[in-house]
């Protein structure tokens, strides 16, 4: 059984109680269409990644158990506190490519493509990760920690970074230097120039300050959420793909071998003209995106997201069951469903939903 599928109830519950602070507290953290299209995000990446996502375990598995150099007891605590240590080092630098190598980036921007930063933006995951992230985890295997103890770190490293997308917890005084925290995580999914690039960690904010890219958030510069070129969309399959197929459509113009090459490896700001192309961010001039909405759109909407969701736990019950055709037949209906309610809510077609401009989009 998924652990996913027992967290599931969790994050809503959580969800239901961060908007309930809120309110409490009369202030708005949460927009119906943009948190919908975070968890059908959410949704479809479980659903891929029981497609694909078995690549990283079996990868991982096969450099362990031929390659790894030593024998771990699990029954060891410091087997576990080493495992967690460096798989959440390994994911600093799993991270930290993903925003400065543009192929890279593809997979990671539809985590930062919210416009919003609450708990169901940490629900909104790539559908494509599972490509390149088990190539970080290699020393771990080569260590021959087992894969099991690979399994478990990495699903504690994932859900400790739930509860750090919230707005509502202020400043942590001392933890700041020792754990990611609310604050110093709105500073990486904030679009602001001193935002850039900063804060890495999954678990641990001091692999940030050891490398030099932690950043304290600013009471007088406010995080501003999402990415410099807006997305445009609540499709979370264009949300996936969208970068790619900028990419792609460089690659295609490009002048040389040189600069078809730089548009797939560089950093996501790279142009031909400039080796950084990142402009200078105006907070007044940013807008967030938004259509037109009925009562009627809204509970529909609602009620597919949440159709979704059960779809995802039956899906985790009865997977074991399921030859594998019957299991990609079953996620692949899943995705063009969620692409379908996600169309619909953006009204448009089932198409890129506004044309690419030139320009970094990194944020």
């Amino acid at each position: 059984m998924n652990p996913i599928a027992f967290a599931i109830p969790v994050f809503f519950l959580l969800i239901a109680f961060e908007l309930w602070v809120a309110h409490s507290r009369g202030v708005s953290v949460y927009r119906l269409k943009d948190s919908l299209t975070s968890i059908n995000i959410g949704i479809m990446s479980e659903f891929s990644k029981a497609i694909g996502g078995v690549v990283s375990v079996i990868m991982y598995a096969l450099i362990a158990d031929r390659f790894g150099a030593f024998v771990w007891d699990v029954r060891h605590p410091m087997t576990w506190v080493s495992a967690l240590l460096l798989y959440d080092f390994c994911y600093y630098w799993v991270h930290r490519t993903g925003h400065e190598i543009n192929i890279l980036w593809a997979s990671h921007v539809v985590h930062h493509s919210s416009e919003e930063f609450n708990l169901s933006t940490a629900l909104r995951q790539s559908s494509t990760g599972f490509l390149f992230r088990w190539i970080f985890y290699i020393p771990l295997a080569l260590l021959g920690y087992p894969v099991q103890v690979f399994v478990v770190v990495g699903l504690i490293d994932f859900l400790y970074q739930y509860w750090v997308h919230t707005q509502l917890v202020g400043k942590l005084g001392w933890l700041e230097y020792v754990v990611v925290t609310p604050s110093n995580h709105r500073v990486h999914h904030g679009q602001n120039d001193y935002c850039i690039d900063k804060n890495y960690g999954g678990i641990f904010s001091f692999w940030d300050r050891m490398f030099g890219t932690y950043a304290d958030e600013r009471d007088d510069d406010k995080p501003v959420y999402g990415i410099r070129k807006p997305l445009g969309s609540w499709n979370p399959l264009w949300a996936n793909v969208h970068h790619y197929v900028q990419i792609g459509r460089q690659v295609k113009t490009a002048r040389s071998w040189r600069h078809r090459l730089m548009h797939v490896f560089a950093k996501p700001s790279w142009t031909p003209e400039k080796e950084d192309a990142t402009e200078a961010f105006r907070a007044e001039t940013f807008s967030r995106f938004d259509t037109p909405e009925t009562g009627r759109l809204r509970a529909l909407a609602f009620f597919a997201t949440a159709t979704g969701a059960v779809l995802l736990v039956a899906f985790f019950l009865l997977q074991k069951g399921l030859p594998q055709p019957a299991r990609v037949a079953y996620c692949v209906a899943a995705v063009l469903a969620l692409t379908a309610v996600g169309a619909w809510m953006t009204r448009s077609r089932m198409q890129a939903p506004q044309p690419l401009s030139q320009g970094p989009s990194h944020a």
